[in-house]
């Protein structure tokens, strides 16, 4: 697991896939904030169709690639709008402390993969896969 979690590190800016409610697949680029404990956690605006779709469908996939490298990654997210996140994410990023500014912004969410499952793939490597 630990190598899923360095490469994610690595290589923050995922592409993550939603589904709208008509069941319409949605990807967009979605920065991987950090990961506390096994939970990998992330953020977003509540006003987007981003967070609209979470929350009529927590099933998610994401993926990022390094050129040679890449992961894939699926669970389901849980919304949380936990503080103390929040202003890690804040701490950790001046670019998303310029636009929400304080954590108790209600604009600004944060949300998570407390279970998922990963596979690294290269292309010259056999693929390993990790769960959590």
């Amino acid at each position: 697991m630990q190598s899923a979690l360095d490469f994610l590190t690595a290589n923050p800016v995922t592409y993550f896939a939603t589904a709208t409610k008509e069941a319409v697949p949605k990807v967009r680029p979605i920065l991987f904030c950090f990961e506390e404990n096994g939970i990998l956690w992330f953020c977003s605006a509540k006003s987007k169709n981003f967070w609209k779709e979470l929350e009529t469908n927590p099933h998610v996939e994401f993926t990022s690639f390094d050129g040679n490298c890449w992961i894939r990654v699926s669970g389901s997210v849980t919304l949380n709008n936990n503080l103390d996140i929040k202003t890690k994410i804040l701490n950790q990023y001046e670019n998303i402390r310029n636009i929400y500014q304080s954590p108790d912004n209600p604009e600004f969410v944060s949300f998570c993969l407390e279970h998922w499952n990963a596979t690294l793939y290269s292309f010259t490597d056999p693929p390993v896969s990790f769960s959590r």
